[in-house]
């Protein structure tokens, strides 16, 4: 039964779904929302959770090294990350030098634009000068003119906000950082800060907050994040979504008309926003109601509700173990050339395995020779490519940099592609995390070929699958190079 506006006063507060690492103290969680009540902003219950479960502790130590976050926009993500800014920069002010011994306090916020950071800057600085003891600590207050704004305190802790690039971050030895819009987090942005806190020991922490992405943002991070947390296999991530039942299963979608569909996936509904707000965006959607789903429901398909459709058994394939040395690669390029990937397979020693893996995608086909020749000297391995790539410059480029790839012809490729289907199957492939892969995988489409087969199109996909192509011409080529011929005589 649909539940009906006046039924529905407020949003929920309580996660649809909530991954906790174990911990045995919400102490400095509860010292946080103090905190930031001392300079003036009350925490709804919804943004309390958050605070709980990024910085409860066991045996002393944080209990979740990542902690991630789906919440519709404009609901107030934003008072859960000033809370964990405010209390990590001043926390040994709070909790003296011991706490941290022989550490810089650093905290980096990140987000993809720029604006973003420097409202973050501001709300943030607002927030600390509204409490007179904390302002007091304050030496620094750099607002910047280049998109890095810190503040830093006479004890030497630091918050560093700054807008994402693939270089941005690297330099700092942050403790923890937080990755604001995270629906749009490339793999080499994360590449270039995530390594940044390794020496930070047990303490460390990785805070992804987003909403659900768009075909056009780079999301693969954010959708590793949730699908691990999803999964509740993941020993030290935390996960929480604010999302309607439904949300995460193409097959029942939630009614958007339903107003407990509605609450489920906006705590702030009653506060910040107004049902009659929801209404009018409804009305506006009419034209495109996916953004509707998209952006104020949080419709977010599961990478392997999604996978299950074009490759079954693909998302019960999932090992998590370290992955055999690399074997082969595969280059694809997406059908406008906008986008260009690099796979790997790689033989497990039991002879009868291989597992899958994305390797590197990026915009444009220019980086693609350069990697691949790297790749290929470095680990000693084989290269293949469609002869259909869409770019057709790639394979002669590839021969004069003496990559030499193994060039695969259509019924290569349906060879290949229903060699995958067995084995996924079968359970006879493997892969590691949620990645590009998976991600060109849930958007496949399987176009005709031949007598009645079907493989992966990429005019019938929802959007670009050139790293599962790239995937199947690795493996295919790791499968080849293994093949002894002598085992079939006698």
């Amino acid at each position: 039964m649909t539940s009906s506006r006046r039924a529905v006063r407020r949003g929920k507060q309580e996660p649809r779904v909530l991954l906790r690492p174990r911990f045995d103290s919400e102490d400095d969680a509860r010292d946080a929302v103090d905190l930031i009540a001392s300079c003036g902003q009350e925490l709804d219950p919804f943004q309390v959770t958050l605070t709980l479960i990024t910085l409860a502790s066991i045996g002393g130590e944080l209990s979740a090294s990542e902690v991630g976050a789906l919440i519709a926009r404009q609901n107030g993500k934003g008072g859960w990350l000033e809370a964990i800014a405010i209390w990590s920069l001043f926390e040994t002010y709070l909790y003296g030098e011991e706490r941290l011994p022989g550490r810089k306090n650093t905290t980096l916020w990140t987000a993809h634009e720029l604006k973003t950071s420097d409202e973050a800057w501001a709300r943030v600085k607002s927030l600390i000068e509204a409490n007179p003891d904390l302002k007091a600590e304050v030496v620094t207050w750099n607002g910047g003119l280049t998109g890095t704004h810190i503040i830093e305190l006479r004890d030497g802790s630091r918050l560093i906000f700054l807008a994402r690039s693939k270089s941005s971050g690297r330099g700092f030895s942050p403790r923890r950082i937080i990755f604001d819009e995270a629906q749009e987090l490339s793999a080499l942005a994360f590449r270039a800060m995530m390594y940044a806190t390794s020496a930070q020991g047990a303490r460390r922490q990785l805070i992804f907050a987003g909403t659900v992405p768009s075909d056009e943002n780079d999301s693969a991070i954010f959708t590793g994040v949730r699908d691990r947390g999803r999964s509740g296999k993941v020993a030290r991530l935390a996960w929480a979504e604010w999302t309607p039942e439904g949300s995460d299963n193409p097959r029942t979608p939630p009614d958007p008309e339903d107003w407990a569909v509605r609450a489920a996936a906006n705590p702030a509904l009653g506060t910040r926003i107004l049902a009659s707000t929801i209404d009018d965006e409804w009305e506006a959607a009419q034209a495109d109601l996916e953004g509707f789903m998209r952006e104020r429901l949080s419709v977010w398909p599961s990478s392997d509700a999604l996978a299950a459709d074009v490759l079954p058994g693909w998302p019960d394939c999932f090992l998590d173990a370290e992955p055999p040395p690399l074997s082969a690669i595969g280059i694809a390029v997406s059908l406008n050339a906008k986008w260009a990937s690099i796979a790997s397979a790689d033989l497990w020693p039991d002879g009868d395995r291989v597992n899958l893996s994305a390797v590197d995608r990026r915009r444009g086909t220019a980086w693609i020779v350069t990697e691949a020749k790297r790749i290929k000297d470095q680990y000693g391995c084989s290269v293949a490519i469609d002869e259909k790539c869409p770019d057709a410059t790639l394979i002669p480029a590839l021969r004069e940099a003496g990559v030499n790839p193994t060039v695969m012809s259509l019924d290569d490729y349906i060879e290949a592609w229903s060699d995958l289907v067995n084995r996924a199957r079968d359970k006879t492939v493997t892969h590691q995390a949620t990645t590009e892969l998976d991600l060109a995988i849930s958007v496949a489409g399987l176009r005709s070929v031949g007598d009645g087969r079907r493989v992966p199109g990429r005019v019938k996909s929802k959007g670009d699958i050139d790293m599962l192509e790239a995937a199947v011409c690795a493996m295919r080529e790791a499968l080849l190079n293994s093949y002894d011929p002598l085992e079939s005589i006698g």
